[in-house]
Parts: C-alpha cells; sequence; structure tokens
C-alpha cells in the first residue's frame, strides 16, 4: 500500500516519472520494531533515475541503507532546505540546449527517509547541475551547466518553489573542445548575500552577479567576471569561513586557485594557482570537489582520471596560500564528489564509477584523512548531502 500511494502521489503531481510508470517506487526501511533509526540522514544524488539514502552513524562512521527513496531522471546534485523537513534537486536534463531543465522540491519523512515531491519548477536553462541555497533571502540559485544560465528561484515558507524571478546568461570560449559555449557550472553566495558568484568551464571565467535580496534580482556587476587561466575549465568555488578568501577548482587542468575577497567592491584578486596534482603525474587531469573545513584551516579537493584521490591542504589564515598536507585514495573510481558530515570528524565521498560511497576518517587538529573501512554500494553516485538540525 505504501509503494503503491508514493507513486500515485507522484504521478499526480505531474512528476517527470510518468515516463517510469510502470515501475513501483520500492518502499524504504522504515523504523519500525527491530529496525535501527540512530544517526542522520544522508542522501545520495546519482546519474541513474533514483535518489537513495542511507542512516549515518557519527559514533561509528557507518552507514545503513535505506536504499530508493525517490525517482527522478538524472538527480545529479541535492541541497538541503531551511530545515530538516525538505531537500532539493536538479534533475539534469537539457545539456543539449534544446529544452530546459528541472529543479524539484521534496518533503522528508523523518522516520524512513521516503521523499514525497511537493512541486518542481523550470530551471531557468537546460543542464541544471548544481544548487546553493540562501536562507536570508529564501532564494534556491541553479546553474545550468547545458545553456550557462543562472537563475533564482523563490523558496516559499512550505518549501515549494516558485518560478525562476531573474536569470542570467554566462557568455564566452575557451580552447578546449569542452568549451565552445558557456557552461555555467557552480553557484555561491558571496558572504554577506549581495553577490553571486558562478565559475564557468566553457568560458574560463567566474561571473559576478549583483544579487538584490528584497527582488531576488540578479544583474552583471562591473566588471561581470574574473579570467582565469585558458583552458583551465573552472568548476567549483568555496569561501574561507570569514569570507576574506575563495578557492576555485578547475576541471579540465586539475589546478586550485586561491583568490582574495573584497566583500565591499564585489572583486576577487588572485593569491596563486597550483596543481593539485603530484608532480610527475602523467594522463588527464580532472579536479571534481572542492570544500574548506569548518575552521578554515584545511582546504579539500578531489582528483579523477590520473589519479583518484582527495588532496588536503593547510591554509595560511593571513595570506591564504596553500601547502600540502596529504594525498590520499578515494577508496573507489572518479571521486564525483564529497562531503564532510556535521561535527567535522568524517568525510563521505561519493565514487561514481565504482558505484560506491567511501566514509574517511577525518582528524579535527591536523587535517589528515584515513579510510574508516566503512563503504556504500550506492550505483552512480555524484552528490552526497545532510539536512540541517
Amino acid at each position: 500500500m505504501l509503494r503503491r500511494e508514493a507513486l500515485l502521489s507522484l504521478l499526480l503531481l505531474g512528476s517527470p516519472l510518468s515516463s517510469l510508470a510502470a515501475q513501483e517506487v520500492p518502499s524504504p526501511a522504515s523504523c519500525g520494531a527491530g529496525a535501527s533509526c540512530a544517526g542522520r540522514l544522508v542522501f545520495f544524488g546519482t546519474l541513474g533515475n533514483e535518489i537513495r539514502a542511507a542512516r549515518f552513524n557519527p559514533a561509528t562512521g557507518r552507514l545503513s541503507d535505506l536504499g530508493i527513496v525517490a525517482q527522478l531522471e538524472r538527480p545529479t546534485w541535492l541541497v538541503g532546505g531551511m530545515d530538516a523537513g525538505t531537500l532539493y534537486a536538479v534533475s539534469e536534463t537539457g545539456n543539449d540546449g534544446r529544452s530546459e531543465a528541472t529543479v524539484h522540491s521534496f518533503a522528508v519523512d523523518p522516520a524512513t527517509g521516503h521523499l514525497s515531491e511537493r512541486n518542481a519548477v523550470g530551471s531557468g536553462g537546460g543542464g541544471a547541475t548544481h544548487l546553493a541555497l540562501d536562507p536570508a533571502s529564501r532564494t534556491l540559485f541553479v546553474a545550468n551547466f547545458g545553456t550557462g544560465h543562472v537563475s533564482a528561484l523563490p523558496v516559499e515558507e512550505d518549501g515549494h518553489l516558485g518560478a525562476a524571478a531573474s536569470r542570467q546568461q554566462d557568455r564566452g570560449t575557451g580552447p578546449k573542445p569542452r568549451q565552445h559555449s558557456a557552461h555555467a557550472h557552480g553557484v555561491t553566495v558571496a558572504p554577506g548575500g549581495r553577490f553571486l558568484l558562478v565559475p564557468d568551464l566553457g568560458a574560463d571565467r567566474v561571473f559576478v552577479y549583483r544579487f538584490d535580496p528584497a527582488t531576488r534580482a540578479l544583474t552583471p556587476h562591473d566588471p561581470p567576471w574574473e579570467t582565469v587561466e585558458a583552458g583551465s575549465g573552472p568548476r567549483h568555488l568555496v569561501f574561507f569561513p570569514d569570507g576574506h578568501f575563495a578557492f576555485l577548482d578547475s576541471e579540465l587542468t586539475g589546478e586550485v586557485t586561491v583568490f582574495r575577497w573584497d566583500g565591499g567592491l564585489g572583486r576577487l584578486h588572485r593569491v596563486e594557482t597550483r596543481s593539485t596534482y603530484a608532480a610527475g603525474t602523467e594522463g588527464d587531469r580532472s579536479a571534481a570537489e572542492i570544500a574548506s573545513s569548518a575552521d578554515g584551516r584545511f582546504l579539500y579537493v578531489s582528483n579523477r582520471r590520473a589519479a583518484d584521490e582527495i588532496v588536503v591542504f593547510r591554509v595560511d589564515a593571513a595570506s591564504g596560500a596553500l601547502s600540502e598536507v596529504q594525498r590520499l585514495g578515494s577508496g573507489g573510481t572518479s571521486p564525483w564528489s564529497f562531503t564532510l558530515a556535521p561535527g567535522g570528524h568524517w568525510m563521505l565521498v561519493a565514487n561514481v564509477e565504482s558505484g560506491s560511497v567511501e566514509v574517511l576518517r577525518v582528524d579535527p587538529v591536523t587535517g589528515r584523512l584515513e579510510s574508516s573501512g566503512n563503504r556504500l554500494v550506492v550505483p552512480k553516485p555524484t552528490n552526497v548531502t545532510f539536512l540541517p538540525g
């Protein structure tokens, strides 16, 4: 009964699952008698047609599989809402530029992790690939890789999404085959909420847009971008916790660039660019995810192809300069993304080609990582998301 009602509710809401109507939405494990409900819910975006979930035990690092909790075409990126009852997901379609992708709002069942779709709206472009939530303005930002568009979606009080309130399009090209047009790959809200920064893989630029929280309007800043090395392919950007520095990883060259951020003027000033790969590494390079420790002392970057690894850097608090601490195998193949679990003692790595999520232990004093021996089979994982709480 639970499975039939879950599928019926998705179909009545006009979900893109209509093409999958012959499939039955699996019933996730529930917190009934004899079932363990210890730990936090964690969700996994995938390259398939499903969002999966698990419970994470912060004492042991163990993941308990909850299986498929929603079916959706290419839910490659997820982000938690403003409370533990909401999850947002892209459906990364339209990368050919011929159709608009969608962004979905889900209500979370805290007992089972099951997701019930509230609504879906257009992403403002093709190939929605990354999300960033600004709780202060109740806005969800979307990067559309396929068409280079960036959009701002209103978040209603009940978690529903509104149609795009504002939309802009990156412009530019680069020298490599994947850079024939702009490809917005990430969206990052600058500290203070007045600017949105957009790394663009196709244009070799980090676009800077002014943001009006009252109207949710995005407008190009002056100057409208910061240029990086030709052919580098910017992917994701994160800020130092105090907002003084920003760190950018470039997918096509496997590099990380440190910027000093002027929040008053909305300007990035380059400090240094360095490779994330060990000297002498041969083969194609592909940096993927980047994240800062909560205290800003350490920066983490994942590498793919030539090496499947997580690289740890120490951050100089005065200059932002990086010094290498460690490089450790990701525990699988092609670490597409990772996240630091709440509390900062664990890292969960999504190894997309090996179909696994690896749990690494984090030493918060030294920043170093080590394998915990905990691993969960997840087909084609691309994203790991904890809910707030």
